[in-house]
């Protein structure tokens, strides 16, 4: 069995769209300071028929969700990709419910941003006019990664790449890298860093020693030289047939040997190298899930639209996409508020001005 090393899918996903599962999620807040959330997703054809312990989201939707088929299924856009839904699960939460949490449909998923994504909306009453306000903020990932972005790129790089890539609205530089050729290096880079980093890890946990930090510069030097993860994803595998992952990892730790003058690395790699890949997979599983999955938001507010923080719209309707590339750049908010007008309050002003209108006008004695 193949079995690549961590952070080979932030390459792969952003070539291979079809990799990514994708939901489309439309919160309508109401008049009355309700929310409905809609969620949509793409079933098999047992859940079509009725089998819901095959339901396809990645929470749990419980007695208090309604779910079912849709009547026709509907494909939306997710910039770069299309993907056709055919099922919902659909919720309807009160102003004080902002508490709740999403339940994940498995302990695979308790991790994911997505499920531990922090809802807000409100309303406030005003004379003339209710505003009302929503946003959703899902927590960055960064910090997860064996090489924080950060580290090889500046605040504005980060924001370019993974956020928006200027002329091209709504798209970041993974989607759309034309004109970012030196940002595509330095993402390049990022994950060779990472590759180096986690294989260091692996092989220092086994000997149960560590370089000296002018060691592990040297070793990570050498490393950059002799191999490029990211170009060689599709070649580079560890746990084949031909045990090339076992000797990638050999040939690594015997230069740590070297550097150090400490056989241990060496000794440990001659012990574990052919289950190292095994025991990395694990952490490539929990590294890379966030990838596997995209979030298209559609955010329906009563009344008009007075501000949302994305460019994209869908026939007035503002839209986001939350996926791991953009989390990588902290934490990310879907936010969008809204105004309407208040019958009562103009009724009532109505009157006022209509009675003020009559005292005043009232003939005099």
């Amino acid at each position: 069995m193949i079995v690549r090393m961590t952070l080979t899918v932030l390459a792969v996903v952003a070539i291979f769209p079809s990799c990514v599962t994708y939901y489309a999620v439309v919160p309508e807040v109401h008049p009355d300071g309700s929310m409905t959330r809609t969620v949509y997703a793409e079933a098999d054809s047992a859940c079509l028929a009725g089998d819901l312990s095959s339901q396809p989201f990645l929470f749990e939707p419980g007695e208090q969700w309604e779910t079912g088929r849709m009547a026709e299924p509907r494909t939306w856009w997710f910039l770069g990709d299309s993907a056709t839904m055919n099922f919902y699960a659909s919720r309807t939460l009160r102003p004080s419910d902002t508490s709740y949490r999403e339940i994940p449909a498995s302990e695979e998923y308790a991790g994911l941003p997505y499920i531990k994504a922090r809802e807000h909306w409100d309303r406030k009453r005003g004379l003339l006019f209710n505003t009302y306000s929503y946003s959703c903020t899902f927590p960055d990932i960064a910090e997860r990664m064996p090489v924080p972005p950060d580290s090889l790129m500046t605040r504005d790089e980060l924001d370019r790449w993974f956020r928006s890539a200027g002329s091209y609205v709504g798209m970041n530089g993974a989607e759309a890298y034309t004109g970012l050729t030196d940002l595509y290096d330095k993402y390049a880079g990022w994950i060779n860093a990472c590759y180096r980093e986690q294989i260091y890890r692996v092989i220092c946990s086994a000997a149960g020693e560590e370089l000296t930090d002018s060691l592990k510069t040297e070793l990570m030097q050498w490393m950059e030289k002799h191999y490029d993860f990211y170009e060689d994803m599709f070649s580079f595998s560890f746990g084949d047939s031909d045990n090339a992952g076992s000797r990638h990892f050999t040939s690594i730790a015997a230069q740590m040997s070297r550097l150090s003058g400490n056989p241990v690395y060496a000794e440990a790699a001659s012990v574990h190298a052919v289950t190292w890949a095994e025991e990395i997979s694990d952490i490539e599983e929990q590294l890379t899930a966030p990838f596997f999955y995209a979030m298209l938001y559609q955010v329906r507010m009563p009344g008009r639209l007075t501000s949302a923080n994305t460019d994209l719209m869908d026939d007035g309707i503002p839209v986001w996409k939350v996926d791991g590339f953009r989390l990588l750049a902290g934490d990310l908010t879907v936010e969008a508020t809204s105004r309407r007008a208040n019958p009562l309050g103009f009724a009532l002003l109505g009157l006022v001005v209509l009675a003020s209108a009559v005292i005043f006008f009232r003939p005099r004695r």
